[in-house]
């Protein structure tokens, strides 16, 4: 709830920072539009006038005035127009610069507690190469807003040593005569693991070795594990099954579970979309943050229903080692601290179901 709140504060005066920004810059355009407007007005009532008054005449100087003339207005007409704009081209890119400055500082705001703190949210992380690098994303979502972080990883590539030594079995047909086929058991340790998803308990991976001759993929859930050779289910057929090393499979399934942990050196909040729209772009940053109270709400509401006083939100922390304690927040003070944001704050209190009555 703290980070909720330090959040709100800090983000709400960027969003509405940039929003004046971007209105400020319209305004501007709208003006530039005007005059621009107004100088090819005037140049083509000045054409009009001055062919309206040589009409009829044919003396040479006359008409090579007139030419000259009206040469001269037209350069000046558009020399003026490029300086204009030249001057709102230069105004347009420090607006840009600024508000992109702005908007990076929001998400290196949100992307702590985008990371940890959204409840009920739902993530899937990715490993995967590209451009012969590792390289990783964690994208989340609840209700209508999802959000991306990109993963930068400790090494470049990822073998299955670098996490334990498997072996694998498969058909391969042996003998000079019969050529019959047998299990194989290959050892996989050197092979490259291509890509990883990973969600809740749910993992799928790819092994593959330099050449990609023998590829493997590995999909395991709390209760099982399916494993292909090429397109042949190894998981399905008895003999090779009953070669299996499950315990050693189990094992490297949850090794890869905690690479996302161990091997992630960095994390950074890179998108986030609103019924499908940029939160930024879209400068509905706010709004993000009125879903996540509303969440927050419903389990303040719970709270409130099973503690001690309608004043004191009342949560229940489990410790380790099944310690239990209990910690109290006042509603006046969440709410006392909102309001100093200004009518944003007092509406995400609403939804907090902190304010009083």
């Amino acid at each position: 709830m703290q980070d909720f709140i330090a959040i709100s504060k800090e983000v709400i005066p960027l969003e509405k920072s940039v929003i004046t920004i971007k209105n400020e810059n319209r305004e501007r355009r709208a003006v530039f539009e005007k005059m621009i407007q107004e100088i090819d007005l005037f140049e083509k009532e000045m054409r009009e006038y001055i062919e309206t008054r040589v009409a009829g005449i044919d003396s040479p100087d006359i008409l090579e005035v007139k030419e000259k003339t009206l040469e001269t207005s037209s350069s000046v007409a558009l020399a003026k127009k490029n300086e204009k704009l030249a001057e709102i081209d230069s105004e347009n890119k420090l607006d840009l610069m600024e508000m992109q400055q702005l908007n990076t500082r929001i998400l290196s705001a949100l992307g702590p507690f985008f990371e940890d703190s959204i409840y009920g949210a739902q993530n899937t992380r990715y490993a995967f190469i590209e451009d012969k690098t590792l390289k990783g994303k964690q994208v989340g979502f609840v209700d209508n807003l999802q959000y991306e972080f990109e993963l930068l990883f400790t090494q470049d590539t990822l073998k299955v040593k670098d996490l334990q030594t498997l072996t694998l079995p498969i058909w391969s047909k042996g003998g000079i005569l019969s050529r019959e086929e047998k299990v194989k058991k290959i050892d996989v340790s050197d092979f490259y693991i291509k890509n990883i998803e990973y969600e809740k308990n749910s993992l799928k991976t790819v092994l593959e070795d330099r050449d990609g001759e023998n590829k493997f993929t590995i999909s395991s859930d709390e209760k099982t594990f399916l494993i292909m050779h090429r397109d042949y289910e190894i998981t399905r057929d008895q003999e090779l099954a009953a070669a299996l090393n499950r315990e050693s499979v189990d094992s490297f399934t949850t090794k890869l579970k905690g690479f996302f942990t161990e091997f992630v050196g960095s994390k950074r909040l890179i998108n986030i979309t609103l019924d499908g729209k940029n939160v930024i772009e879209e400068n509905r940053v706010f709004d993000c943050l009125k879903l996540i109270a509303s969440i927050y709400g419903r389990l303040v509401k719970e709270c409130l229903e099973k503690g001690y006083t309608e004043r004191e939100i009342t949560i229940k922390i489990e410790e380790p080692g099944e310690t239990r304690t209990e910690k109290y927040l006042e509603k006046s003070e969440i709410s006392r601290e909102l309001s100093t944001i200004g009518k944003e704050g007092e509406e995400l209190a609403t939804l907090l179901r902190v304010k009083e009555a």
